[in-house]
């Protein structure tokens, strides 16, 4: 006769010691199959693709539009249908971020919380996106900083620009990285649980190896330009803050992120193909 199914609650240190994962966080990454995450409420998922849906309408209508920092004034505001694509894509987005097993937004904001530090922490995600709507919109005033990275003969002053960018970025990723093993003075603020940096490992060890192939590949091609949109670095930078989400400067930083996203759909637009070119 089969055992009956087992519906009550799921003791996840238990199941781990039943399945003895390897003791190494390298070798876990690599090797462990088990996960388990029932933290995201429906309200959760609502906030969280609402706020975002609502940040590019601040974004647009309250921000680029008054100021007159939309990149491509003669062709007038967009219509009705450009907006409501927008959004959704901005939706979709939001929803997969949010969906995200390992994704603690939730946790640590004031929908769980239900104190002054949850809410402090949702309002660095929210203003960190706001924030930045005025930093990017101001640069895109600078004429001498509209250009690629992929134009030859820059002067030094925008190669200093750039530099100082991707020195930001690289100090973000090193802050993420270091805190896979937390000081004992820094683990309060900055100790994500075992099963999340085996996450964030697997994440960032994929993300390395998409820019690798994609640079050689089209490096090869004479037909194309290497290119990385700042929207792509947006999109990954949300994906790998979801695996190390754990305090305020956490949250300001994925918010931050967001801008990069968000912006690029209202001041330009996607194509989904062209993550390089």
């Amino acid at each position: 006769m089969d055992m009956p199914i087992d519906f009550g609650p799921y003791d996840e240190r238990a199941s781990l010691l039943a399945q003895k994962p390897p003791a190494s966080l390298l070798r876990r990454a690599v090797l462990a199959c088990n996960t388990r995450w029932f933290n995201t409420s429906w309200l959760g998922i609502v906030v969280y693709v609402t706020m975002c849906c609502l940040n590019y309408l601040i974004g647009y209508y309250a921000i680029f539009v008054p100021l007159g920092w939309q990149q491509y004034k003669e062709r007038g505001e967009h219509d009705r249908v450009r907006i409501f694509g927008d959004l959704v894509t901005v939706g979709w987005f939001a929803l997969g971020f949010v969906s995200l097993p390992w994704h603690q937004w939730e946790q640590w904001t004031c929908i769980k919380t239900r104190d002054c530090r949850g809410f402090g922490r949702f309002m660095a995600w929210w203003l960190g996106t706001i924030v930045t709507f005025f930093v990017f919109g101001y640069i895109g005033t600078i004429q001498w900083l509209q250009i690629s990275l992929a134009t030859k003969n820059l002067s030094s002053r925008q190669l200093g620009v750039f530099a100082a960018t991707f020195a930001v970025i690289a100090f973000v990723i090193v802050y993420w990285l270091a805190k896979l093993c937390p000081t004992k003075r820094c683990r309060p603020m900055c100790n994500p649980t075992t099963a999340r940096k085996v996450v964030f490992i697997r994440l960032i060890a994929l993300i390395t190896l998409l820019f690798v192939v994609s640079a050689a590949l089209t490096s090869a091609d004479a037909n194309h330009t290497y290119h990385l949109h700042h929207w792509w670095f947006g999109f990954v930078l949300i994906m790998l803050s979801t695996a190390a989400l754990d305090n305020w400067f956490d949250y300001f930083l994925q918010g931050i992120f967001w801008t990069f996203l968000t912006e690029t759909l209202f001041n330009y637009g996607l194509e989904f193909g062209h993550f390089f070119i």
